[in-house]
Order: structure tokens, then C-alpha cells, then sequence
């Protein structure tokens, strides 16, 4: 009796201390599905893939921790099937959730450009129905960067930048690149998954924001596309689930509302503007300083064997 006392008064002292301490998750959760599915993770797991169809089954894989979306609201994890939509050097590779026979939306897009001999850049997007809009993930590294001009020597620690990354030498890419390659699109659709795919119950908010993913460290969200090429492809290929975007509306304008807008300078009725005054005092306005941007840069393997497909209801 008394060690079941000793066990209830530990468990209780456990209670009270999670309880004290809860996971900071709530406040960056943004409440848009795409809190579901990890960008960045699904980036990793392109860069290590052998070809699209390892690259989806990863994607599938609950141990991988990238996929969590739940979007018909079943109580089990959606799966991601992977269409490559390709134009010339240009390539969309788009990821998307069969809602029903004729209901897609899609949840994110890697779009991939080759930009030269042996280079090729990427960036991921997120849909706007599941992320808001403009949501762009991209690999990056740091170089450092030489002081110019004379004076004292050079610190110990020279200035860093975040420059893209050629992603070329990927095996996914170098596959896409190949001669022999055929434009891959999934070939399981709704009710029709892979037989080695068992959908599981979605992990909570809380366990699934707290989760350890240390590769976030090579990739960051920029404002800026470089892959204008594949992302014109892709608009109009697009697939957005009218459900999807119609339960999603109310928190996108919220979020949109709070973006900070640039202040006006309010004109009183018979002011002038200070362009103006200027002018009418004879002095010459000055042109603002230009802002300066960095360049962006410039401008198929065999295909997989696939298995039969196996009937299962979900």
C-alpha cells in the first residue's frame, strides 16, 4: 500500500510539473495546415533521394517526421503522391493530396531549374492554401567575405553571407538531368496506395512542433524567386481543393491583415508635398538611394519499376 501511495504522489508531482512548464508550441502555430508538413524536411529528403519514387516513399514514411497533413479530416495522415510537370531545362515537381477521385490540392511544389553546364538551382514553395501565400524555402551556405580597399589587417572573424546552392551533384537532380530519364507521375490516386503504406493518426501540435530536426540549419525561407522558369510552369498545372481553400480563407486574411504595410505620410487639403515645397524654394529633390539587389542566377536514369496497385480503403 505504501508503495502504490509513493508511485500515485511521484506521478502527481510529474503532472504538476509538465503542467508548470507546458511546450511553447501554441503561439507558432500559424493554425494553416501546412504547420503539418515540413518544407525544409521535404527538401532534405530530395537531396538524398535516388529518384522520385524513393522520394515519395520517404515523404510516406511516419519516421521521417516530414508529413503529418490530415487535410479530409479522417483521422489519418494524408498520403503525398509526387507529378513532375517538366518543360526544357524547367522542371515542377509538384507534391499533392488525392482528396477524392476529382478532388487534388496540392501541397507544395519543388521547383528546379538548370542553370547551366553542370549547375542547377531549387527552391521549394508552399501552397498558398495550406502555408498563405509566398512561401519560399531554399538550401543556402555561407561564404565569407574579404574586407576591400587598404587599411589595417583583416579581422579573425570575417563577414558572413547566405549564398544558393548549386544543387547538381544531387542524386535526385543528376537523375532528372539524365538522358534516359521519363517524366514521373505517381501512379497511386485515391483509394489505390502502395502496399507497403499504412496511414497513422496524426501526431498532436505540441509532440509534432517539438520534434528534433536538426537540418533547419541549411535551409531558410527567402522573398525571392530564382526559379521563375519552373515557376511559371507550374502555375497554370496547379491543382487547389475548393474545401481546402474555402476552410482556410478566414486565417490566411488574418494573417495577411497583420503584415506590416509601409507607412503614408497623410497630405492636409491645400499642402503641399515636400517634393514640391522643394521646388518652389528652388531646391533640386533628391533622388532616394536604390536599393540593390543581388543577381538572381540565370538559366532525364531509367524509370523506377513500379509495383501493382493494391485496393484500400482508407
Amino acid at each position: 500500500m505504501k508503495t502504490l501511495f509513493t508511485i500515485l504522489a511521484s506521478a502527481f508531482i510529474v503532472a504538476q510539473a509538465f503542467a508548470a512548464k507546458p511546450i511553447p508550441a501554441a503561439a507558432d502555430s500559424t493554425g494553416l495546415p501546412g504547420d503539418h508538413f515540413d518544407l525544409q524536411g521535404a527538401v532534405e529528403l530530395f537531396k538524398v533521394a535516388k529518384d522520385l519514387e524513393s522520394f515519395e516513399r520517404s515523404l510516406n514514411t511516419e519516421e521521417q517526421h516530414v508529413n503529418n497533413l490530415d487535410l479530409d479530416a479522417d483521422g489519418k495522415v494524408d498520403y503525398v503522391r509526387v507529378i513532375d510537370h517538366a518543360e526544357g531545362e524547367a522542371h515542377a515537381i509538384t507534391m499533392q493530396v488525392a482528396l477524392g477521385k476529382e478532388e487534388f490540392q496540392d501541397v507544395a511544389v519543388i521547383e528546379l531549374e538548370k542553370n547551366g553546364d553542370a549547375s542547377a538551382v531549387l527552391q521549394i514553395r508552399g501552397a498558398e492554401e495550406l502555408y498563405g501565400a509566398d512561401v519560399i524555402v531554399e538550401p543556402f551556405e555561407e561564404k565569407e567575405v574579404a574586407p576591400t580597399g587598404t587599411g589595417p589587417s583583416a579581422p579573425d572573424d570575417l563577414p558572413r553571407i547566405r549564398i544558393w546552392v548549386n544543387v547538381w551533384a544531387w542524386p535526385c537532380v543528376t537523375w532528372i538531368y539524365g538522358p534516359t530519364y521519363i517524366v514521373w507521375s505517381s501512379p497511386w490516386y485515391w483509394g489505390y496506395y502502395p502496399p507497403w503504406w499504412s496511414p497513422w493518426s496524426p501526431w498532436g501540435w505540441s509532440a509534432w512542433y517539438s520534434w528534433n530536426r536538426p537540418y533547419w540549419g541549411w535551409y531558410h525561407q527567402v522573398g525571392m524567386c530564382r526559379t521563375t522558369n519552373a515557376h511559371a510552369l507550374y502555375q497554370h498545372r496547379a491543382s487547389h481543393s475548393a474545401i481546402v481553400r474555402q476552410r482556410t480563407q478566414a486565417v490566411r486574411e488574418a494573417r495577411a491583415a497583420t503584415r506590416v504595410q509601409p507607412a503614408k505620410q497623410e497630405k492636409r487639403p491645400g499642402q503641399a508635398s515636400p517634393r514640391s515645397r522643394q521646388r518652389n524654394n528652388g531646391v533640386k529633390p533628391q533622388r532616394p538611394p536604390q536599393p540593390t539587389t543581388r543577381p538572381a542566377p540565370g538559366r532525364g536514369g531509367s524509370n523506377p519499376g513500379r509495383t501493382a496497385p493494391v485496393r484500400r480503403s482508407r
